[in-house]
């Protein structure tokens, strides 16, 4: 029987570190835009919390019978799953290496948390976050990575067109007018451009504000 005070003064504290330490690295994911959020990374942090404090308290209570390295074993290897699921291969790229690298950081996170490593797993998080997001700047200077070549269609009277091309000289992105032509009294631009999922998505709302005529096609 689990005694009260170990549930209340032990398990729960870590218990409460790991969800802010798993949410804090969820958070970073989640502004990137990734499909892995802060719940996710918040779960697998404190499941593996939890399932080391079950392993470790055991340990203590059946001394010479119960190994906790068996159940950290099994957390390595189910995360190992989780990691493979945010992996997607599309067009001849890999994406979501990242997001799975960090799901099995999480985990190891909680795991240390789970034997008492509290200050060194904040650490730990904090230098991982203050990297991530540091890289990721480096990462898009030097390139668009995340990104997709997207190319849009518009046609409409000259007005709408003119909407259009008002609207792509004010976006943060960088598009090139590939074609421009008129035919019986209706214009028709033709634009490409690299966006982010979040990207294209706000570029769509917009698109759908002025009421144009448009076509989206992957490059």
């Amino acid at each position: 029987m689990l005694d009260m005070d170990i549930m209340l003064f032990d398990f729960l504290p870590k218990i409460m570190l790991s969800i802010f330490c798993g949410s804090l690295i969820g958070f970073e994911r989640e502004l990137k835009d990734k499909p892995a959020g802060i719940r996710t990374y918040m779960l697998i942090s404190t499941g593996a919390t939890m399932f080391t404090l079950i392993g470790v308290y055991y340990a203590e209570q059946y001394q010479g019978t119960a190994d906790p390295l068996r159940v950290a074993a099994q957390i390595v290897t189910g995360v190992g799953f989780l990691g493979a699921g945010t992996i997607m291969y599309a067009r001849g790229k890999i994406s979501g290496l990242t997001s799975a690298a960090a799901i099995w950081l999480s985990a190891s996170i909680g795991m240390s948390i789970g034997v008492g490593f509290h200050i060194f797993s904040v650490i730990v998080v904090l230098l991982a976050v203050v990297t991530m997001v540091f890289l990721g700047r480096i990462e898009r200077t030097l390139g668009n990575k995340g990104k997709k070549r997207y190319k849009f269609r518009v046609s409409g009277p000259a007005a709408i067109v003119e909407q259009f091309q008002d609207i792509i000289y004010k976006s943060p992105s960088k598009f090139t007018i590939l074609e421009m032509d008129s035919i019986d009294k209706e214009e028709r631009i033709v634009v490409a451009g690299y966006l982010s999922r979040s990207e294209k998505h706000s570029f769509l709302k917009a698109l759908r504000k002025i009421n144009c005529n448009y076509k989206l096609y992957d490059d």
